[in-house]
């Protein structure tokens, strides 16, 4: 019953999945505020800053469905319900093309996009500290027996 397989695809596949989209998203944030930052003090050209916060907005939302997607599957449902948004927000923006950033707009609306990424970059870290949380506080069943679970960390847990 514990940790059985879902689906045809292995936990371990969709587990490092998770993990990679997950430092895809962080990484992909993380370099649009940097640049974005270098926007705002004017040091940089805005035209080539867009386009290289353009060239990564896509594997960035792709790395948001794949991680919806692997959550779901894997059946970890509050995670994937908590992701939802992110899903919900970048189609919304995706759809009518309006996730592209306009060189000759961008100061314009520099204080937006970066509360934007800001505040998608804060609850998402607030996702992965809670999942963090929810491994870290797990304790298998009493009907598991002793290393049988797919975490050594669980073992040490449950250990007497």
């Amino acid at each position: 019953m514990f940790n059985e397989q879902r689906t045809f695809i292995p936990n371990g596949l969709l587990t490092a999945t998770g993990f990679l989209c997950t430092s895809l998203i962080l990484t992909c944030l993380g370099y649009s505020y940097s640049l974005l930052a270098e926007l705002c003090t004017d040091t940089v050209n805005p035209v080539e800053v867009c386009e290289k916060i353009n060239q990564i907005k896509n594997p960035e939302y792709s790395a948001h469905f794949i991680l919806f997607t692997v959550l779901i599957l894997r059946g970890w449902w509050v995670t994937g319900i908590l992701n939802f948004p992110f899903l919900f927000y970048n189609f919304a923006q995706w759809y009518p093309g309006r996730y592209l950033l306009d060189p000759t707009r961008v100061f314009g609306t520099l204080s937006q996009i970066m509360w934007e990424v800001k505040t998608k970059a804060a609850f998402f870290l607030l996702v992965v500290i809670y999942n963090l949380w929810e491994w870290i506080s797990w304790v298998p069943p009493d009907y598991i027996p002793m290393g049988k679970s797919y975490n050594v960390m669980k073992n040490i847990q449950c250990f007497h």
